[in-house]
């Protein structure tokens, strides 16, 4: 059964992503940023287009498998359910989105922003 707050990779997942969502019929550039809060794993996203891009939260995780579940988002065109599945090991996560259930081919997915290593 799916619970609320927080997978228990969350530690493993918190921080900053970057990868593709499907919207409007194109593939665009998705940057996400995981966090825990109160318990909870929450997340913000922005996603680029010619319009200047938008900005989205992630809300009310509910746990499902090892490591994902699905939030419900929120932006500029309203609100939906998006489900994500952090594999193999963490560093990336795919997912779909759509508007009362997540549905096939609505990419939504990411891989881990890492610091460049300084010499």
């Amino acid at each position: 059964p799916a619970m609320a707050g927080s997978p228990s990779c969350a530690p493993d997942i918190v921080g900053p992503w970057t990868g593709k969502i499907w919207d409007r019929g194109q593939i665009k550039v998705l940057h996400t940023d995981f966090n825990v809060r109160n318990g909870e794993l929450t997340g913000v996203y922005e996603v680029e287009d010619d319009e200047g891009g938008y900005k989205g939260t992630l809300t009310d995780f509910s746990v499902s498998g090892d490591c994902g579940g699905t939030f419900f988002w929120h932006d500029r065109d309203g609100t939906g359910v998006v489900r994500v599945d952090f594999r193999p090991v963490k560093d990336r996560f795919d997912g779909e989105w759509g508007n009362d259930r997540p549905r096939d081919g609505m990419i939504f997915n990411g891989r881990r922003v890492r610091p460049p290593s300084v010499s």
